[in-house]
């Protein structure tokens, strides 16, 4: 049996993490300010330029599939793939991705292009008018949006204006097992609110007696802000608070963090993870890629116990979703109703279980991709997920029955809000010198929030 979870009511729409699509009141009296969105330029819609590098090659490759698909069914209107070649090299996809956002903020470009996490701030390009309002399109379509995971597909809106579309999620879920859970003492009943596990994480970190540490990277442990929904950054007022208490508690506890692999390293391998879980060295795992590394972490846990997932709720009882795919369209593009058409295209239930083969990293903001995933990788699976050769000693094929999988599901279903990470509005970058040890947590705080204050209001 798994620890059961108690029902709670999520936050509504309307009330996102500041960093979302919906920012909350920071508790001035200031009127947040409107998003103004310029009206569309004249349209021709002859075809569609769309940015993208190889630098994620799953990801290169289902564009790579529905820009051959659509020009087939679509001569008329071709696209046209403005694909950068990186070589492998991140610094090659980071230089590619600053040349083409300044070329789109100052409204010129490729028509349509993907989000990149590291090198723009979706919320502060959508305040300066760069994306175009697609709801209209939507709206006229009729776009059926049941099947897809509301909270996800509205984070991308703002005021209305349907300024981005997000492909792909990912859920801060934790995995363990359940004699680890018991012998550590860690509550996952106390873990219903976000207070509930820092607390749980800080009675744990400071037992001398564990031998176990708490995480197995940390990573586990790094989006902590985000995922607790506190509204510390503002885009509306253009204001920073980092007042909370929770900030200076989660910051405590990362600072003295002693994981399994080195700081700043993820959990990478989700087998290596259910071993070191197995054998003692961590309580949880963190996969880097949650769809996958469900199948891996979870299944391979199930093999030697009852594994269990811990979902890091946020101040309400809610589940933040971090977007890692999203497709925007540059507001002064000439070609709306195509890139409309090509996005349908994408988010459509034909395409993507036509490229399910590629949609192992995160989760899709279509529900039945999730589900025909786990099928394909299950039921109807007839080689093993584990190699025979593996070095963790695990034998045979995962053990992931339907109920492990609803219980996934049920994580999804939960999301009561989502964030696009952007490093310049990221907590613990900003007070790097408390975490070096270089500074009070006081002095890190105060110099950061000028830092931050001074970056909203650029």
């Amino acid at each position: 049996m798994k620890p059961s979870r108690r029902k709670l009511f999520c936050l509504p729409l309307a009330c996102l993490f500041a960093l979302t699509a919906c920012a909350q009141d920071s508790g001035t009296d200031t009127e947040p300010a409107p998003i103004e969105v310029p009206p569309p330029v004249e349209q021709t819609n002859e075809g569609l330029t769309i940015f993208y590098t190889d630098y994620n090659e799953v990801e290169a490759k289902i564009l790579d599939a529905a820009i051959s698909q659509f020009n087939q069914q679509h001569p008329d209107t071709p696209v046209t793939a403005d694909k950068y070649f990186t070589d492998g090299l991140y610094t090659s996809h980071q230089d590619a991705y600053t040349k083409i956002t300044t070329e789109v903020m100052a409204g010129e470009g490729p028509d349509l292009f993907l989000y990149d996490f590291l090198t723009m701030d979706v919320e502060k390009m959508a305040r300066r008018g760069v994306f175009a309002d697609l709801e209209p399109y939507f709206e006229a379509d009729n776009f059926d949006w049941s099947g897809y995971n509301q909270a996800a597909m509205e984070g991308g809106v703002w005021d209305g204006h349907r300024l981005v579309v997000p492909l792909s999620y990912m859920l801060p879920v934790l995995y363990t097992s359940k004699t680890a859970l018991e012998g550590t003492g860690f509550s996952v009943e106390n873990c219903d609110t976000f207070d509930g596990f820092l607390d749980e994480v800080e009675k744990m970190e400071s037992d001398p007696k564990q031998t176990r540490e708490a995480f197995r990277s940390g990573e586990a442990f790094y989006y902590f802000p985000y995922n607790s929904g506190l509204p510390y950054v503002d885009y509306d007022r253009q204001k920073v608070d980092l007042s909370f208490p929770e900030l200076e508690q989660g910051a405590s506890i990362y600072k003295n963090l002693n994981p399994v692999i080195e700081l700043g390293f993820s959990d990478g391998n989700d087998m290596a993870g259910a071993a070191d879980i197995r054998d003692g060295k961590c309580l949880f795992t963190y996969p880097n890629f949650p769809l996958y590394g469900f199948f891996l972490a979870e299944g391979c846990i199930n093999k030697f116990d009852d594994a269990v997932m811990l979902p890091v709720r946020d101040t309400q009882g809610g589940i933040r979703a971090r977007i890692t795919s999203a497709v925007m369209v540059r507001n002064s593009s000439p070609n709306l109703q195509v890139a409309y058409e090509f996005i349908k295209f994408l988010l459509s239930g034909e395409f993507q279980l036509d490229t399910i083969g590629w949609r192992w990293q995160y989760f899709s903001v279509l529900d039945a991709a999730n589900e025909r995933y786990y099928i394909e990788n299950t039921v109807e699976r007839s080689n093993s997920m584990i190699a025979p050769d593996n070095p963790y000693g695990f034998e045979g094929n995962i053990v992931l029955p339907q109920e492990d999988y609803d219980e996934l599901a049920s994580y999804m279903n939960e999301v009561s809000g989502v964030f696009f990470y952007t490093k310049a509005t990221n907590f613990l970058s900003n007070i790097g010198d408390y975490l070096s040890g270089d500074a009070s947590y006081k002095e890190a705080v105060r110099s950061a929030e000028r830092q931050m204050n001074l970056y909203l209001s650029e």
